[in-house]
């Protein structure tokens, strides 16, 4: 891509609300430029295909169906629980009040 002028570097750093001292123009001048180039590269290539891409893979979901099953007891939750008070789990603090 051709160097851009300093008016085209002003106005996309006004565009991006960035103020853009004199010292610095001719270094954003080469990064925007050089972006540039990289987004022609990129609109360049050729894609010949119609077909829409959803994902990469064909991979599809597979669904169960819901059963009821059997509840479990307190006592078989509680024997594997490490700290219990009454009917529930004591689990470590994890959110602070300050």
């Amino acid at each position: 891509m051709d160097k851009l002028s300093e008016k085209q570097v002003k106005h996309v750093a006004n565009l991006a609300r960035l103020d853009v001292s004199d010292e610095k123009m001719e270094h954003y001048r080469y990064q925007l430029a050089d972006i540039l180039t990289e987004i022609d590269k990129i609109l360049s290539v050729d894609i010949k295909t119609d077909e829409l891409l959803i994902a990469p893979t064909n991979n599809c979901n597979k669904y169960s169906a819901d059963e009821v099953c059997d509840m479990l007891k307190k006592a078989d939750i509680f024997k594997n629980a490490n700290n219990v008070s009454d009917d529930y789990i004591v689990v470590p603090r994890v959110i602070d009040n300050d």
